[in-house]
Order: structure tokens, then sequence, then C-alpha cells
């Protein structure tokens, strides 16, 4: 299992989706992916878009505003 990170603050929806689609690609089943922005209307359309393609996908506000993801690709 490999964590990756890829860079979205201040960018809203649809580019963090489409960097988030286009980094899985390169990824292998079991490693995740963290994410981290600013953005709730962001956090939110990745989690629902990732539960609706059956990824696993944790979501927690660490600070005021603040969410962080780490979404497991768990299928090719």
């Amino acid at each position: 299992m490999t964590r990756f990170a890829i860079d979205i603050w201040g960018e809203m929806c649809p580019i963090p989706l489409i960097k988030a689609k286009k980094k899985l690609l390169s990824m292998q089943c079991g490693d995740i992916l963290v994410l981290e922005t600013e953005h709730s209307c962001t956090s939110r359309g990745i989690v629902v878009w990732a539960k609706a393609n059956r990824y696993t996908i944790e979501e927690k506000e660490v600070a005021n505003g603040i969410w962080h993801l780490e979404l497991t690709k768990t299928h090719e």
C-alpha cells in the first residue's frame, strides 16, 4: 500500500475530482490518495462520487473549515 497526495487547495469542483480520477488511474488497488481542501462542497462532491463508484473514503474535518480525505483504490 502506497500513500499519494495531490494538491487541491483553492480549487473548486470539478477540478479536484478530475485530478483525483486521473491520479487513481496510475495507482494500484489498496493505494490511498490523500486530499485536503478548504471547500466543503469539494469535499462532499468527492465523497459522493467515491461512494457511488465503490471506493472506500474517509472524510474528517480536521480544523474549522479544513477537510481531510483518504480515498482507497479498491478496484481497477
